[in-house]
């Protein structure tokens, strides 16, 4: 390549000029993020270190929280970060020292979606699972040691096939939607327009599907809730709904951002949405995608009355009744 030419799909990152609405957006989206990201870490040690939180349910949470952890970081690596000139030094470091890095960083904001969906979609599982077999508990410790044993001993087995999964659709275009490397001591991002139209198809295409499946397993414990635990006693009942709210609140929350992201989706062809909407929509997608990742903190905080105890050190004793171990060997 001759060093006085650059193709039309390669483009110069050290060009970014500085942008005020981009810095002022960045500094209210670290505003919420640093202290949400920080409580997702919290709660990743808490409930791998504390027996109040040795249970079914908080394994998938860690695994939703660790991959959400991931997924925020990445977005900031491989597309918020390069919004902004005085971080270019930092990128062209990392590609310098980690080639390639930078690449991949770009290719997993379309893996993490799949992945994110699932980790999400598994504590609905879990929940419809152990709604279905409350009056077995109550018979026998058999069945629910089992399937206590069951979620508590292959939440890694789900995690590994939920990463596996997450390239399959991905593998739908071949190649990279954006390169990045150093050409001609710049730093540069090359643009694959035919990748990135695939992709961005393909992940139109498993937005309408998620959302379905989010909306239905969501919908499905609702009623499950409100009517299998009807026979069974107004303790048993309680708890089950405390159980229960956590994962319907997050499902609900998934299936507001994904509805948003299929009306984008569909919106690119049919162009139904007022103009002004299309204008900051990327914004809003920003900080949609952000409501999705960064929530579970807060709706554990809303309904788990021990985490609450956790994080603000009250100076009652957490108790393993008050949704805690007891509570989920009724129902994990």
């Amino acid at each position: 390549m001759s060093s006085n030419v650059t193709p039309d799909n390669i483009f110069s990152m050290e060009a970014v000029k500085i942008d005020s609405t981009v810095q002022t957006l960045a500094t209210i989206q670290l505003s919420y993020g640093f202290p949400s990201f920080g409580l997702m870490i919290i709660f990743l040690f808490l409930f791998g270190c504390s027996k109040i939180y040795s249970n079914s349910f908080y394994r998938l949470v860690q695994l939703d929280l660790l991959t959400n952890l991931l997924l925020y970081f990445n977005t900031w690596l491989g597309i918020r970060i390069e919004m902004h000139p005085a971080c270019i030094p930092a990128l062209k470091f990392i590609e310098k020292t980690l080639p390639g890095v930078l690449t991949w960083s770009k290719y997993f904001t379309w893996w993490f979606m799949h992945i994110q969906f699932l980790t999400a979609a598994v504590l609905s599982v879990h929940r419809i699972s152990s709604i279905f077999f409350p009056l077995r508990y109550e018979k026998t410790a058999v069945i629910l040691i089992r399937t206590f044993q069951f979620w508590s001993q292959y939440y890694f087995i789900f995690g590994l096939v939920f990463f596996i999964y997450s390239f399959l659709p991905t593998l739908l275009w071949l190649g990279f939607g954006n390169e990045v490397s150093i050409i001609n001591g710049i730093l540069s991002k090359k643009r694959n327009s035919e990748n990135i139209v695939k992709a961005t198809n393909v992940t139109a295409v498993f937005s309408i599907i998620y959302f379905i499946v989010i909306l239905t397993l969501g919908l499905t414990t609702s009623i499950l809730v409100s009517s299998k635990f009807k026979a069974v006693s107004s303790s048993y009942e309680n708890v089950a709904k405390k159980l229960t709210r956590i994962a319907l609140t997050y499902c609900f929350v998934y299936t507001g951002i994904l509805m948003w992201s299929v009306i984008t989706a569909m919106n690119s062809n049919l162009n139904f949405l007022p103009l002004f909407i299309v204008a900051i929509n990327q914004n809003l997608l920003v900080f949609s995608s952000d409501l999705m990742t960064l929530s579970l903190p807060y709706i554990l905080l809303i309904f788990d009355t021990n985490v609450r105890k956790h994080v603000f050190r009250r100076k009652t004793p957490v108790n393993s009744n008050n949704f805690g171990f007891t509570s989920f060997l009724i129902s994990s």
